[in-house]
């Protein structure tokens, strides 16, 4: 069992009322002091929280291997037009679909964003937890933007009433290049919008970088072609994408910065300060060619990092575990040591809560929300001296996945929600977006 906030135990068990975990320990001094509680062996399954995928989009579920792997700028172009053909149904059956491939991978904590906040069903349905952000794109000024803003305040309201317990509403202005400083002021100055757990995508790609600085480059290109305005942050030249928000002071409502590679020096200092986490989005960010994010400065810096797997728009599988893998395997901006496997353990639980603003799941202690994973590893690994490692194996299946205590996979699938159904209509849906 890998708690994470403590040293792994060998035959280790967790017990939990109501959803909460009262025990964490050596599994005979666990059974002993609650003897009441119904136990499950698991066997040689590794034991530890639930995965947390600190950013992702669930309505983009349909669109692996309709989209080309390659330069960002050039996948941009490929997303545009096919985002027009998704109708209100499309939405809502590609969520329920990454809903359930989260689920199947082990997470059980989903950072969703999405244009609709159809998410906000899907995990409802599923049985996770998370935060669904409702996306807003827009660059107006003045009236027009207050008057966005309170139409964004609407959509929020509506989309509390529908969630629950498990799931929260939070806001995603989606990047500074489709969010002006005006629109993202107003809804800043929302009570509504305000006060809610906020994320955008920052300095995630070169092309981004020089659009914002002097309005040049493959991505001003395509703007102009498609007749789009670009977000105009005003900032002395050569200025980030952090340094520009931070400039007009916008970084105040910000919680997560996803994938943050292109950051300038002194820009891990800045979010530090700022309270900002970063999602790290790898497989990501090798498809669409954004490059290497600096994991080391953003640590040294105490930039709390978690792992995203975004879509499979863009190369992701909702596989947190499979992020780590690649975590581990690419090399860094700023070192060519990977993490360990204890930090990615930390990253893809711990870590991942944190940035969300969650402290009651991402740790097996007491106390704590029993959301749990449990995984098999393979013959040859079972006795690995890195537990950690073995539970990353990618020939290591998912057995259980428990949220608040309550069973929602076993080996044999899904336990509530009918895959086959899902799937089938996925597919059909997916067919009309070719």
């Amino acid at each position: 069992m890998l708690p994470v906030t403590a040293d792994p135990i060998r035959d280790g068990a967790v017990a939990f009322r109501d959803g909460t975990i009262v025990a964490c320990g050596p599994a005979e001094d666990v059974a002993r002091a609650h003897r009441d509680i119904p136990q499950v062996d698991l066997g040689d399954a590794v034991i530890c929280p639930g995965f947390v995928d600190c950013h992702c989009h669930l309505e983009w579920s349909l669109l692996g291997g309709l989209l080309r792997a390659g330069a960002f700028t050039d996948w941009l172009a490929q997303m545009l037009p096919i985002r027009g053909r998704y109708g209100d149904d499309t939405h809502t059956i590609a969520a329920q679909l990454g809903a359930l491939r989260c689920l199947e991978h082990g997470t059980t904590t989903v950072a969703d964003s999405g244009p609709t906040g159809a998410g906000v069903g899907a995990l409802h349905e599923a049985g996770l937890r998370g935060v669904v952000a409702l996306e807003v794109v827009g660059r107006e000024v003045g009236p027009d933007a207050t008057a966005s803003a309170e139409r964004t305040a609407e959509r929020l309201a509506e989309l509390e009433r529908a969630s629950n317990e498990r799931v929260s509403i939070g806001l995603a202005p989606h990047a500074p290049y489709s969010v002006g400083p005006g629109l993202w002021e107003a809804l800043a100055a929302d009570a509504t919008a305000a006060g809610r757990w906020w994320t955008s995508h920052v300095a995630e790609s070169a092309a981004e970088v020089r659009l914002l600085d002097d309005g040049s480059g493959p991505m001003a290109e395509l703007f102009d072609s498609a007749g789009i305005e670009p977000g105009r942050w005003s900032a002395p030249p050569g200025s980030s994408p952090v340094a520009r928000l931070d400039a007009h002071g916008a970084l105040d409502q910000l919680d997560l910065a996803a994938h943050g590679v292109q950051l300038a020096t002194g820009d891990a200092a800045t979010l530090a300060d700022h309270d900002v986490a970063v999602a790290h989005c790898p497989r990501s960010n090798a498809f669409l060619e954004c490059g290497a994010a600096p994991l080391r400065t953003l640590a040294d810096a105490g930039v709390v990092v978690g792992l995203g797997s975004d879509s499979p728009a863009s190369g992701g599988a909702y596989d947190i575990r499979a992020e780590a893998r690649a975590a581990r395997a690419g090399a860094t901006a700023d070192s060519s040591s990977p993490p360990s496997w204890d930090q990615l353990l930390e990253m893809a639980t711990h870590a991942g809560a944190r940035a969300l603003g969650l402290t009651d799941v991402g740790a097996l202690e007491v106390g704590a929300a029993a959301d749990l994973v449990a995984i098999e590893p393979p013959g040859d690994s079972r006795t690995d001296a890195d537990p950690a490692r073995s539970l990353f194996d990618a020939d290591a299946p998912v057995v259980r996945v428990a949220v608040a205590g309550r069973t929602l996979l076993e080996r044999s699938g899904p336990v509530a929600l009918d895959a086959c159904s899902i799937v089938s209509e996925a597919d059909r849906e997916r067919a009309g977006l070719r």
